[in-house]
């Protein structure tokens, strides 16, 4: 008991800035120990004027019991108050018991019975100053000393040993009983009050780690968005400046539509970083469905390439989740960025397919007839692919590459429709 009190204050601090179960468990420890100061200076204090009421005694005896209660205040005040819910057990814990056990002894070895009581308080001081081993061996011996004190006062006869032994024996089991009971309560207490804290922790510790996941799933979610809407339209913003600055010397009346056609892909990748900003879904989707959006940025990416692009549409769209919605978008602008900077094709086929049923799907696959390449372990996560293959997979969908080299590649991204 105490080592409870020390304990449960060095350890409720390290629960960090939230009052932790240890911390409660010391806060009603050190409220109780104003009802020990107060139970047991109420008992001297009753003790005080019992005494000095005392008709029985005589004027000796009463100035003896009163002064011997006394120093037992005063000591009380100057050692034993401050060991209550601490882990001093040295010399101080020894003086306060040897004093009040001396003085408990001297008012019963004078006749004053009524200091019986002060057991009340006695008794519980072995177990809060003491480690478990030594308060079982202190009370053994301070309450078979106080049964001694009690057969030297009225002779020692064995009639007076025969009475008093079975009294003795029986307040020794029962503070013992006691003793070792409320102890184990406290050591209870304490490991349960531990095991919380640590249980918090580990909480606390898998809420930080989760938010770091998210932040960091966060920040690959906008690295894709940026790589698949700003960079793109930047890329497609540079390769209209260089056609126009081309067509100033071959062909100046095809000027103006390159810049008309430059600056809607300005305001486009505007409104696409602004959506990026406010966390909107991409632009295209904005007021459009998935296959009109689709059609829009491969007739926007013909216009830029002067490539041949046949957009097909299979099956009726489903009512999709936005994030899938925005998977097939993406998944398509990159495989067609894909084609501009590494395919050297003539033409290029957009094809998004609804399958119905149970097992309902959406596919978005983007082929052209270029230079193509072989799909090893290597080239696989080229061009983007990576990014690609982990938005699709973080729908539970699936990135399909194929290509041979001289006759094209296939980019397809398959993810499942939710029932409705």
């Amino acid at each position: 008991m105490a080592a409870t009190g020390r304990r449960l204050s060095d350890d409720g601090v390290s629960g960090g800035p939230a009052r932790s179960s240890l911390a409660d468990l010391d806060a009603f420890w050190q409220r109780t120990t104003i009802g020990w100061h107060t139970v047991y200076l109420g008992l001297l204090g009753l003790l005080a004027l019992i005494i000095g009421s005392s008709g029985d005694l005589s004027s000796r005896d009463r100035f003896t019991g009163l002064l011997t209660v006394g120093v037992l205040v005063v000591v009380y005040l100057l050692i034993g108050r401050r060991l209550v819910g601490t882990e001093e057990r040295g010399w101080q814990a020894v003086v306060q018991l040897l004093v009040s056990w001396a003085g408990l002894y001297l008012l019963i070895g004078m006749g004053i019975y009524d200091a019986y009581f002060l057991l009340f308080g006695l008794i519980p001081h072995i177990w809060v100053f003491l480690s478990t081993r030594w308060a079982v061996v202190a009370t053994f011996v301070l309450l078979t000393g106080l049964a001694l004190i009690e057969v030297g006062h009225d002779g020692w006869n064995t009639e007076k040993i025969r009475d008093v032994a079975p009294q003795a024996g029986l307040q020794i089991g029962l503070s013992l009983l006691m003793g070792l009971f409320i102890t184990s309560v406290f050591i209870q207490a304490e490991k349960r009050a531990a095991l919380i804290d640590e249980l918090e922790r580990a909480r606390t510790e898998l809420a930080q780690t989760e938010h770091s996941r998210g932040v960091l799933a966060e920040r690959e979610r906008l690295s894709h968005e940026i790589h698949d809407t700003l960079a793109q339209g930047f890329t497609s913003i540079l390769t209209l400046a260089q056609a126009i600055e081309v067509a100033l010397d071959r062909n100046p009346g095809a000027v103006r539509d390159r810049l008309a056609l430059l600056e809607q892909t300005a305001r486009d990748n505007l409104a696409e970083a602004r959506a990026l900003v406010s966390s909107l879904a991409p632009v295209g989707l904005q007021d459009a469905t998935l296959p009109e959006a689709i059609e829009r940025i491969a007739a926007r990416f013909a216009d830029e390439t002067g490539l041949d692009v046949a957009v097909q549409v299979d099956g009726t769209a489903p009512v999709l989740p936005a994030n899938v919605e925005v998977v097939l978008l993406r998944t398509a602008q990159e495989a067609l960025t894909n084609v501009r900077k590494h395919a050297g094709a003539r033409r290029v086929t957009v094809a998004l397919r609804f399958r119905p049923g149970p097992a309902g799907a959406a596919t978005v696959a983007v082929v052209d007839d270029g230079q193509g390449f072989e799909p090893d372990a290597t080239t696989r996560d080229r061009y983007g692919l990576r990014g690609m293959r982990a938005r699709v997979e973080q729908v539970g969908g699936l990135l399909e590459i194929q290509s041979t080299p001289g006759a094209g590649t296939t980019v397809r991204a398959t993810v499942a429709v939710p029932r409705g």
